[in-house]
């Protein structure tokens, strides 16, 4: 299991919070209980002001692997819209729920099916921006 190496609460926005609940009532797997746990985490924030700098859905992280002195690049979304051709990483993913509600600077352990561990950095997130809606007038 990806364990998040900071005992600092996680953050996730009301909206996430809210969707995410509904998604594991009506749908138990062993990813969905994995979820709920790393959900009752989380200190749940309004959308309104949520900080830029905490993965949540539809957020890319960018996060950094020392062992392989390697960057990548990941946009976390919901299990139907992933596609890791475009590197869209589901939140049922090990990954994709160790990265909801973590900020800028925060370490995670990765465990590969090999067994072994790699540890990952988030170096950068960046929120899907909201399209703005024109009224006409």
């Amino acid at each position: 299991m990806l364990t998040n190496l900071d005992d600092e609460y996680l953050l996730i926005k009301e909206s996430d919070y809210l969707s995410l609940t509904e998604f594991i009532k009506c749908n138990r797997s062993e990813a969905t209980v994995a979820l709920a746990e790393e959900m009752r985490k989380a200190k749940v924030l309004a959308d309104e002001g949520f900080p830029d700098n905490v993965v949540s859905l539809n957020a890319t992280v960018d996060f950094f692997d020392p062992e392989l002195s390697k960057e990548s690049k990941v946009t976390l979304v919901l299990p139907w819209q992933a596609d890791l051709t475009k590197r869209k990483v589901s939140i049922l993913s090990p990954v994709g729920c160790a990265l909801i509600g973590l900020r800028t600077g925060k370490r995670i352990n990765w465990p590969l099916l090999n067994g072994k561990t790699r540890t990952l950095d988030i170096v950068g997130v960046s929120q899907m921006q909201k399209r703005k809606i024109r009224s006409r007038a």
